[in-house]
């Protein structure tokens, strides 16, 4: 008997003890701002964009900043694309030969490179934002579930000792 009782605690308690641990997992949406654009991940496993939007049309508000940062980015992307092209237009007429470059153009060009910087950052925190939110809202969802056992606790009875679960 005194085996069965041991037994049966030290599967309890390993039971336990691997459930806590494995509530732990990194199953976060992460993303990584780079050179070329941004790298959406799950945990330690690399998304696609589309993955990840779709993972965040869950949360409405955080699907909704995700496109507002979006748009940002592309509305900068495309404004210091015009900005590079008015810069290099002045540039190439000036390794071109002409009398007389346009460096005004280039003036503008570059005003308008220099306002599109904060206007990509802006974006970028919107999207950030927008997985924090995502985050936050799992984390609360997954504290929320209620767990398998409810309670343990030691009880003695006529047969002996022994543990009474709660479901």
């Amino acid at each position: 008997m005194r085996k069965v009782v041991f037994i049966l605690i030290v599967l309890l308690a390993s039971g336990l003890i691997n459930e806590s641990y494995g509530q732990k997992k990194d199953d976060k949406l992460k993303l990584e701002s780079g050179f070329l654009g941004n790298k959406y991940y799950k945990g330690v496993w690399s998304i696609s964009r589309g993955e990840a939007f779709n993972m965040l049309s869950e949360n409405g508000e955080a699907y909704n900043l995700a496109i507002e940062g979006e748009k940002l980015q592309k509305t900068s992307t495309i404004t210091s694309a015009v900005g590079a092209a008015l810069i290099g237009y002045t540039v190439g007429s000036a390794l071109g030969g002409a009398e007389d470059p346009k460096w005004y153009i280039a003036g503008i060009g570059g005003g308008i490179v220099l306002i599109s910087i904060p206007i990509y950052s802006t974006g970028n925190k919107k999207i950030h934002e927008a997985i924090e939110v995502y985050n936050e809202e799992e984390l609360s969802a997954s504290l929320n579930k209620k767990s398998f056992i409810d309670k343990i606790s030691l009880a003695a009875g006529p047969d002996g000792v022994g543990l009474r679960l709660t479901f």
